[in-house]
C-alpha cells in the first residue's frame, strides 16, 4: 500500500477576495486572511459544515458583490459585516469600560487584515498561520495556527493573544464557531455541552427573543436549535461540546477547563449564541439586521492578566464525523 498523499495548500486570487486552502482527503478549510483572519469554510466529506452569510458569499465563496461595498465598521453592530466562518476575540465583550472589548465590529482584530504564512512539513501536515496587526485599544495582537494532518478527519487550533502593548491588559481567548442551523436544509441540530458531575443549570446570559430551552442528558446538557435570539453560558462546562446536525455531520470541538480559574460572564467556559431571522434591525443588538439561522459554538480560556510581551493560547481539537450511509 502506498502511503496518503500530504495534505496540501493553495493561495486563490480572484473575484477581489483572496484565499488560503489547507486540505487533505477528507476535510478542505478556507481562510479569508483580509478579513479578521477568518476560517471561513470547512468541508467535511464535501458538506459545509460552518455558516457564512449567504447574502455576501455564494457557495463557492465568491462574492455577490465586490467587497469594498460591504459596510465599513463605525463601531456600532449596525456596521457588522458578519462574514461568518471561526474567528477568535477577546473577551469579556462590553462597552462599558476599557476591560471589556467593544465589538464586533472592529478595524483590526475582527474586519482587518491578517498577515498568513501557511506550509506543508515534512510529514504531511498543512499549517495556516494567521495574525492581526497589534490593537492599540485591547493591546492584543491575535495569532490563530492551524494543523491539519495528512490523514483524518480531525485537526488543530490554537488561538493566542499576545500583549503589544506598554502595560498590562486582562482578557480571555474567546472562539467563536458559527454553525448553519437553517431547517430548511436540514442542517439544524442539537448541541451537546460536556459538563462536570452534577451541573447547575445553564445561565441565561441574553436574550432579545425567546429564552432558550435545554435538556438535561447523562454527562451534560443538550439544546437544540430553535427560534430564539439569545445567549446561554455554562459554568460547569469541561470545555468539551458536539454540534449533531440532522443530516448526519457532527461536530467536535474540545478543549481543556482549567480548575480554580476565573472565566468571563460570570465563570463560562462554554457559550452558546441562538439566533434566527428577525424583521428589521434590532435595537437591542447595536441596530444589527439578524437575518440568519445560526448557532455559535464559543468557547474560552482563562481570564489573564498579561505582561507586555506575554502571551495566553486556547488549544481547540477539532473532529468531525458523520455516518457512512450519509450520501455525499
Amino acid at each position: 500500500m502506498s502511503d496518503p498523499a500530504p495534505s496540501r495548500v493553495e493561495h486563490r486570487s480572484g473575484h477581489d477576495l483572496d484565499l488560503v486552502v489547507a486540505a487533505n482527503g477528507e476535510v478542505v478549510l478556507t481562510f479569508v486572511p483580509s478579513l479578521g483572519g477568518r476560517l471561513i469554510s470547512c468541508r467535511f466529506q464535501g458538506r459545509e459544515v460552518l455558516w457564512h452569510d449567504p447574502d455576501l458569499l455564494d457557495d463557492d465563496l465568491v462574492p455577490l458583490r465586490p467587497p469594498s461595498s460591504w459596510p465599513e465598521p463605525d463601531g456600532t453592530m449596525a456596521s457588522w459585516t458578519n462574514l461568518g466562518g471561526n474567528k477568535t476575540w477577546p473577551a469579556p465583550q462590553g462597552w462599558d469600560d476599557d476591560g471589556q472589548w467593544h465589538g464586533p465590529p472592529d478595524a483590526v482584530l475582527d474586519s482587518g487584515a491578517y498577515a498568513v504564512e501557511a506550509e506543508v512539513d515534512a510529514e504531511g501536515t498543512a499549517t495556516v498561520e494567521l495574525k492581526s496587526r497589534a490593537d492599540p485599544t485591547t493591546g492584543v495582537q491575535v495569532e490563530r495556527r492551524f494543523r491539519l494532518p495528512a490523514v483524518g478527519s480531525a485537526f488543530e487550533q490554537v488561538s493566542t493573544l499576545h500583549n503589544r502593548s506598554d502595560r498590562p491588559v486582562t482578557w480571555s481567548v474567546w472562539d467563536v464557531t458559527q454553525v448553519d442551523a437553517d431547517p430548511a436544509s436540514d442542517h439544524d441540530g442539537v448541541v451537546h455541552v460536556e459538563t462536570l458531575g452534577e451541573p447547575e443549570p445553564p445561565e441565561h446570559l441574553f436574550a432579545v427573543e425567546g429564552r432558550i430551552a435545554y435538556e438535561h442528558s447523562a454527562d451534560g446538557w443538550d439544546v437544540p436549535s430553535q427560534d430564539a435570539v439569545a445567549k446561554l453560558g455554562f459554568p460547569d462546562a469541561t470545555g468539551a461540546l458536539v454540534w449533531r446536525r440532522r443530516d448526519g455531520v457532527t461536530l467536535h470541538l474540545e478543549t481543556s477547563r482549567c480548575e480554580g480559574a476565573t472565566y468571563p460572564d460570570g465563570g463560562c467556559p462554554v457559550e452558546l449564541w441562538f439566533q434566527h431571522p428577525l424583521p428589521g434591525p434590532v435595537d437591542a443588538l447595536g441596530g444589527l439586521e439578524v437575518t440568519a439561522h445560526l448557532v455559535e459554538l464559543e468557547v474560552l480560556s482563562p481570564l489573564t492578566t498579561l505582561a507586555p510581551g506575554e502571551r495566553v493560547s486556547l488549544t481547540t481539537t477539532w473532529r468531525l464525523s458523520s455516518p457512512v450511509n450519509v450520501a455525499r
